[in-house]
């Protein structure tokens, strides 16, 4: 089968992704991408929708054959021909794929129509897929990230290919909730990740197979403060030992913002009118 390379940041693999991607399904997909987005690392801010982990399994998920995925630092000073020309050397392409808005080389100096030019000089085809609206609104990984700071995790999951969510291990915490009848799973939140609003989310974990309805809390904690941002996770109907095991947490839902408590009697009866809300 012919190959197809497809370029893009692809963080979330939102419906804009998607369209580029599809455009060249009768090929043999190759993704060529980067760990983080370009933009992440002139800000010095990483705000991902995926962890580089996440996209990487993602992409293959989604169905493509390859997946390339180099630190940005390795390519950033290559001028656009000579990264057009390190594509059809190292892959050689029957089709480039790539979105309407698609910038890359050095200073992001090349465009659409380099690519377009340069496909027709080497016969190659050019796919270019159009910009994918919503609500009379371009999907981009942005907006999508500004829904998820705004705590409208729902509307993100349908935009984001397998939803939000995180991965971590699950670590030792100071045991208060097992104190108050919510034992909770305590999890560092992954830094490079766009941090959600923060406050309580109704989410779901899947422990050996099978998912769990959840209610986790992300934040400082602001009753008992801690240094980095944790999500703490109460699951209703799972008992067991989960130290040291690598859980996913999915976001479903925001329920309610963040606030401190006078006292833990207080924090029970929060957890307990969240936990009813749900699971009755």
């Amino acid at each position: 089968m012919l190959n197809a390379v497809t370029l893009g940041t692809f963080d979330g693999i939102h419906s804009g992704h998607r369209a580029v991607l599809d455009s060249v399904k009768e090929y043999r997909r190759i993704a060529l991408t980067f760990k983080s987005p370009p933009k992440s690392v002139f800000s010095g801010k990483k705000q991902l929708l995926m962890t580089p982990e996440d996209k990487y399994q993602s992409l293959f998920d989604y169905g493509l054959d390859e997946v390339f995925m180099p630190e940005f630092s390795e390519m950033r000073e290559l001028s656009p021909t000579n990264f057009l020309n390190f594509i059809k050397e190292n892959y050689k392409p029957s089709a480039i794929a790539c979105g309407f808005n698609y910038r890359f080389g050095a200073k992001a100096s090349g465009d659409v129509e380099l690519i377009k030019k340069f496909s027709s000089k080497n016969g190659i085809e050019f796919f270019c897929a159009p910009p994918v609206e919503k609500n009379g609104k371009i999907v981009s990984s942005s907006s999508i990230r500004a829904l998820i700071t705004d705590g409208k995790v729902d509307e993100a999951n349908l935009e984001i290919f397998g939803g939000f969510s995180f991965a971590a291990e699950v670590i030792h915490g100071d045991h208060r909730g097992r104190t108050i009848g919510f034992p909770t799973i305590n999890q560092i939140y992954p830094v490079c990740l766009v941090k959600p609003k923060f406050g309580v989310y109704a989410t779901e974990v899947k422990i050996d197979g099978q998912s769990f309805g959840a209610i986790t809390n992300i934040g400082y904690r602001p009753t008992y403060k801690t240094p980095m941002v944790t999500a703490e996770t109460y699951i209703p109907h799972f008992f067991g030992d989960l130290y040291g095991r690598r859980l996913r947490i999915k976001f479903k839902k925001f329920l309610r913002e963040e606030r401190m408590f006078g006292s833990l009697e207080e924090l029970k009866t929060a957890i307990n009118s969240d936990v009813s809300k749900l699971f009755g």
